[in-house]
C-alpha cells in the first residue's frame, strides 16, 4: 500500500500497510485510479461470480419461508446475498430457462408475453405486492422496506420454483411422462401458496386467524392486479 492509501477511499478509516480490504466497511484497498481492465474485473466479480453468499442464501430461500427476510432485519446480512441482487439474478435464469424449454405451439403474442413482458411486469409489480402487504400489516409494520425485502424474497423462490420445475418436466416429458409433469404442476402450486402463508406468519407474527385473513385478501388483490396487467399487456400485443 503506498503512502496516498493510509485510510480508507470509501469510509475514510485508518489503514495498517499490511490491509487488503478495510476493517470497517469491507471495501478493497486501491487507489483513486480507475482503469478499464480494474473495472471489468470488478463487473464480472459483481454479476456472473457464484460467491458462498449466494450458495448461503439459496437452500434458506427454498426450504425456510421468511427466514431471509428476518434475518435482513434482524441485522444479520453480510453472510447472504443482497435482496435485489437475489431476486434480479434468479428471476433471469428464470425467463432465459423458460425462453430456451418454453412451449413453441403457443402463439406470438402469448411467447412475447411470457418472455418478454413478464419480466418487465413483475418487477414493477414487486411494489404493488409490497404496497398490499403495507396496507394489510399497516399497524403492525408501518416500514414499507420490510414489505418490499419480504416481496424479492418470496417472487426469488417462486421464480427459483419455477426454473427447478421447468428443468424437471423437461426430463419427464422427454421420458413421455407427461401425468408426472401435471402432478408435479399442482404440487408447485401448492408449495408456492403455503410457502407465502408461512412466510408472512413469521415475518409478520400474527395468529393463525389472523395471517389466513391477510393472507386470502392479499391473494384475492394481488391475483387481480395481475390478471387486469396481463390481459390489458396481451390485449395491446394483439392489437399492434
Amino acid at each position: 500500500m503506498n503512502e496516498a492509501s493510509k485510510s480508507c477511499l470509501n469510509c475514510q478509516s485508518a489503514l495498517e500497510s499490511t490491509d487488503h480490504f478495510c476493517s470497517e466497511c469491507g471495501q478493497k484497498i486501491t487507489d483513486k485510479n480507475f482503469s478499464m481492465k480494474a473495472f471489468y474485473h470488478q463487473f464480472m466479480a459483481d454479476y456472473f461470480t457464484f460467491d458462498s453468499k449466494f450458495f448461503k442464501s439459496v437452500f434458506p430461500l427454498l426450504v425456510k419461508p421468511g427466514f431471509l427476510t428476518t434475518e435482513f432485519f434482524e441485522g444479520r446480512r453480510v453472510r447472504y446475498i443482497t435482496p435485489l441482487r437475489l431476486y434480479i439474478f434468479i428471476s433471469l435464469l428464470f425467463f432465459l430457462i423458460l425462453g430456451l424449454l418454453g412451449p413453441s405451439e403457443s402463439s406470438e403474442d402469448i411467447d412475447r408475453l411470457i418472455t418478454v413482458h413478464f419480466p418487465r411486469m413483475f418487477f414493477v409489480l414487486l411494489p404493488v405486492f409490497a404496497g398490499i402487504l403495507m396496507l394489510l400489516n399497516i399497524r403492525r409494520q408501518p416500514n414499507f422496506a420490510v414489505h418490499f425485502v419480504f416481496a424479492l424474497h418470496f417472487h426469488a423462490f417462486f421464480f427459483l420454483l419455477g426454473a427447478i420445475y421447468l428443468l424437471v418436466t423437461e426430463i419427464f416429458e422427454k421420458l413421455h411422462l407427461i401425468i408426472v409433469n401435471q402432478v408435479m404442476a399442482v404440487v408447485a402450486l401448492i408449495g408456492a401458496l403455503l410457502y407465502l402463508f408461512v412466510g408472512m406468519k413469521k415475518v409478520y407474527r400474527d395468529s393463525v386467524g389472523i395471517a389466513a385473513l391477510k393472507y386470502v385478501a392479499l391473494l384475492l388483490i394481488y391475483g387481480l392486479v395481475l390478471t387486469l396487467v396481463s390481459l390489458t399487456t396481451l390485449l395491446l400485443l394483439s392489437s399492434s
